[in-house]
């Protein structure tokens, strides 16, 4: 996304640029190259995976609190996942509408909410792992 400069090539949510499912999302040719340099594929691609993570984090959610045998750092800490990634998101959509404001070389509100977008997609993969982690330490000494 940001090697592209895609955020500002669709400043809208939640359609990008008025459409659901742009109709210039496969015009490059061969077909592949749309998912290296064409903007408006990056950022379809960026954002169906980001609504993909989000239900699947749900569903991890409501797995891991109906789990009864774990105790300790999982169940103090098994909603960090989710709060990251609804922030992730937040910040997503915030960056997006605010592109249309980026002056090239000044520093502006849209840089810090993409490097927040950055550093929160960071510290959701490590969440991932500790709950990985702490899953399966519990699961080797069972």
């Amino acid at each position: 996304m940001a090697g592209h400069k895609a955020a500002a090539s669709a400043p809208t949510w939640p359609t990008i640029n008025g459409d659901w499912f742009p109709s210039s999302i496969f015009k490059e040719s061969p077909w592949i190259l749309n998912f290296i340099d064409n903007p408006i594929t990056v950022h379809f691609v960026h954002r169906t995976l980001a609504y993909l993570l989000f239900i699947v984090v749900c569903i991890w959610l409501v797995k891991v609190y109906r789990l009864q045998s774990f105790t300790g750092y999982l169940l103090k800490t098994r909603w960090i996942p989710f709060a990251l990634i609804f922030l992730q998101i937040i910040l997503g959509i915030a960056t997006v509408l605010t592109s249309p404001g980026i002056i090239p070389n000044h520093w502006v509100f849209f840089d810090w909410l993409a490097q927040l977008h950055q550093l929160t997609g960071m510290l959701f993969l490590l969440s991932m792992l500790f709950m990985l982690y702490l899953i399966r330490t519990k699961s080797a000494r069972v």
